[in-house]
């Protein structure tokens, strides 16, 4: 194996590393390339900066796994350029299998006899993973403000750090609701096989912008076609297929920045999460 593929993932430990191991061991076997896989668990939006800049500013990696607000904050580096291809993962509300995933709005099994709706959740503890958050924050917000509301909506909010943690929340009934990663709800469920009987999809938000897979501008064009054809042929082996899909993930499929243009003229990221929204 003459070239080498390097692999950041910013979506662990929400996500199980598993997964981003078996994307890895993919690309390795199909392009007949050393792949080696990091995972940074600090956000990069908070991580990064003109004194500490990213690893791909640095030429240290040459792919990497990010959320949407991740990637919208990474790419004004002018380092990065999206790769047309993301991952489509199976959701009760994804049956035509679009790319993109939920907000799983979620609270324990005890008040869903009183919960019906977001709106019952007035004054309740919500937990939520960090302010830059897609799924557990941003999309929240733009719920309360649809709704004519603001954070003074909860009761009280705790951040949590990783929709992991979000979940063990509900669960042990720190917080009576919360909103999480659909991906990383569904793996929380059937990879690490942690009991949930004790939650309640109250609803589910989206669908959100899809994950971003991003690459260096420095690394071979040739490199990157090979990649991206790889992928999208993914879930063709049925041997692959099974592996994949252990993690909800169905296929891969075309993507673009055009995902992102909502979003992107949202407004941009001023940190000013679920504890501090003022309208």
């Amino acid at each position: 194996m003459a070239h080498s593929l390097r692999l950041i993932t910013y979506l662990v430990p929400s996500h199980p590393v598993e997964m981003y191991e078996c994307i890895a061991h993919f690309l390795e076997e199909e392009l007949k390339v050393s792949v080696t896989l990091v995972y940074e668990s600090r956000d990069p939006i908070d991580l990064y900066n003109d004194d500490r800049p990213d690893p791909f500013c640095l030429k240290e990696v040459d792919i990497g796994f990010l959320s949407p607000t991740q990637y919208l904050k990474m790419k004004t580096a002018k380092k990065i350029e999206l790769l047309p291809i993301t991952p489509v993962f199976v959701h009760p509300k994804n049956m035509e299998q679009k790319p993109g995933y939920f907000a799983d709005v979620i609270v324990h099994t005890d008040v869903g006899k009183t919960v019906k709706s977001f709106l019952d959740l007035r004054g309740c503890n919500w937990g939520y993973t960090g302010d830059n958050s897609l799924s557990s924050s941003v999309t929240i917000q733009k719920l309360l403000r649809t709704n004519g509301e603001n954070s003074s909506f909860f009761g009280n909010t705790i951040k949590t750090g990783n929709h992991l943690l979000t979940v063990e929340k509900v669960q042990d009934k720190q917080v009576i609701a919360a909103a999480v990663d659909s991906t990383a709800f569904y793996n929380y469920k059937n990879v690490l096989h942690k009991d949930a009987d004790d939650i309640t999809v109250l609803d589910s938000v989206g669908a959100l912008p899809p994950y971003a897979i991003v690459c260096g501008k420095y690394l071979n064009g040739d490199l990157k076609s090979r990649i991206v054809g790889a992928l999208l042929k993914a879930t063709i082996t049925r041997s692959w297929k099974v592996q994949f899909e252990r993690f909800g993930l169905i296929k891969f499929v075309e993507n673009s920045n055009d995902a992102y243009t909502e979003l992107e003229f949202d407004g941009p990221l001023d940190g000013n999460g679920l504890s501090s929204i003022y309208y």
